[in-house]
């Protein structure tokens, strides 16, 4: 992760990046899920980071919903790019309780979690890790070209942290 040739791009909430050229995606989660897509054949890969796990409407069609997210990052690798669903591999980040309201009683981490793993087990994508639940939010970096993950925990999360790209 530390090579600097590699360039480094921040995913905010309810943003994906897909790329072909090597990249480092970072992100900083609560009780957000990230989802990592990495075509080990053609070495390159992407991201999506969700906060709620489904849209409530067909209107509400946005990568900020986990439903949409997912299949939004799968369609590009499977359809738009021509990946091959065999090649495909998955890691499943976040989900904690972060507690930034009182809107996370409704364990919102544990159902982005539950529905990641849901679409990823019907799609047949392979899920490699997982680090996911507990009470910590997380500092993701992504390498789309060697499917590296660095997962740091975070201990004092704060909601503005979540689109902080120097945390």
């Amino acid at each position: 992760m530390e090579n600097t040739s590699v360039h480094e791009q921040f995913l905010n909430p309810g943003e994906l990046i897909i790329s072909k050229k090597p990249l480092v995606i970072k992100t900083v989660l609560g009780s957000c899920v990230a989802v990592c897509i990495h075509d080990k054949v053609r070495q390159w890969g992407g991201m999506c980071h969700y906060l709620l796990p489904k849209a409530p409407s067909k209107e509400h069609n946005s990568t900020k919903y986990g439903d949409i997210a997912i299949y939004t990052l799968l369609h590009r690798f499977l359809v738009k790019h021509g990946s091959e669903r065999e090649n495909l591999v998955a890691s499943i980040i976040g989900g904690a309780f972060v507690i930034f309201d009182e809107r996370e009683i409704f364990f919102i981490g544990d159902r982005n979690i539950d529905l990641a793993v849901s679409i990823l087990r019907k799609e047949k994508i392979r899920i490699l890790s997982m680090h996911t639940g507990g009470e910590h939010g997380r500092r993701v970096l992504f390498n789309t070209a060697t499917n590296k993950l660095l997962v740091t925990s975070l201990d004092h999360l704060t909601l503005e942290d979540l689109y902080n790209p120097r945390i």
